[in-house]
């Protein structure tokens, strides 16, 4: 869908027998889908201790085996940012470990302490832990691997996230791409305007990438962002972009 904004008049008007050229500022989304070359699989890990020094030592030393056996696997730690994904916001929070874990048991919620045990997570004189935590993302070259990727790090006690998002490692050729759909889009709703006005010659004015909230097309884009069902294929990265061309319409 294309908007159009009239920058100048939006009929022309006859000055000394002549068309008086006229502005149009047009607003067009390009929308390119392209298949994903890597899976990104998120999660956190989390190390308790009497001291956080030592928490700090144990989680070092977890992220490290972490590391390894995603290497042996032919994961690699992630490249670049995620495609903002509402089901992979979602799911980043879910696999959130915080350090409030170390002094917390639900089966000891569940069930009262009997006098004078100590409770569950504490350390051995009653003191509570100290806890020390570190984000996880690792880029797979399939979802195969990425689901054995998501096995290795519930086995190395990570809280891994279930879902894989597919991303791209290099976005730059699918933008260019949705640029040239959005500059076609726009002159061929310049090409309708200067129809009707007897203006015949389209001439390129000016190119942004401001994106206008308000408009449907925005709205639209940031659905396809957010990942909501339907918009896009499983295995596919949408990618999205918005230009503001400004043509002048003019007599030939």
């Amino acid at each position: 869908m294309v908007m159009v904004a009239v920058a100048a008049a939006v009929a022309a008007a006859s000055v000394s027998g002549g068309m008086t050229p006229v502005t149009v500022e047009i607003i067009a989304a390009g929308h390119v889908e392209t298949p994903a070359n890597a899976y990104r699989v998120s999660g956190s890990v989390l190390a308790c201790a009497a001291t956080q020094v030592e928490a700090d030592r144990l989680l070092a030393q977890k992220t490290a085996a972490i590391d390894r056996s995603m290497a042996a696997i032919g994961v690699r730690k992630a490249q670049g940012a995620e495609k903002p994904s509402l089901t992979g916001m979602i799911a980043g929070l879910m696999a959130t470990r915080t350090t409030s874990e170390c002094n917390s048991d639900v089966t000891a919620l569940l069930n009262p302490m009997k006098a004078g045990e100590a409770k569950t997570g504490d350390t051995k004189d009653g003191e509570p832990k100290l806890g020390a935590n570190a984000s996880l993302s690792f880029d797979a070259p399939d979802r195969a691997t990425a689901a054995c990727a998501i096995a290795a790090l519930k086995a190395a006690d990570a809280k891994p996230s279930d879902v894989v998002t597919p991303i791209l490692a290099d976005d730059t050729a699918p933008r260019r791409a949705a640029k040239q759909q959005a500059l076609a889009k726009a002159r061929t709703e310049a090409e309708a305007y200067a129809g009707p006005l007897a203006l015949g010659r389209v001439t390129l004015a000016g190119i942004s990438e401001r994106q206008d909230i308000g408009s449907v097309d925005y709205i639209g884009q940031m659905l396809r962002s957010f990942g909501l069902p339907g918009t896009a294929a499983t295995d596919t990265v949408a990618t999205d972009v918005t230009l503001t061309v400004t043509f002048r319409l003019e007599p030939r």
